[in-house]
């Protein structure tokens, strides 16, 4: 995605299985390359990850 990623858009390199499909080739951008997850981010389970990922994209729309 050339222009960014707007908030509550699927990312076009994510996978029907949730993976990233470029995952550590050279055209992966650097703003996913140096993503690091936390606790914070990530929670306990997937179902908390999605929540906390919807309410972050909530906060960040323009």
């Amino acid at each position: 995605m050339p222009d960014g990623k707007p908030a509550g858009v699927r990312c076009a390199q994510l996978t029907q299985d949730h993976r990233c499909a470029i995952f550590g080739r050279p055209e992966r951008p650097a703003v996913c390359a140096s993503f690091r997850a936390m606790a914070s981010m990530c929670g306990a389970s997937r179902e908390e990850a999605l929540a906390i990922l919807v309410e972050l994209e909530a906060r960040t729309r323009p």
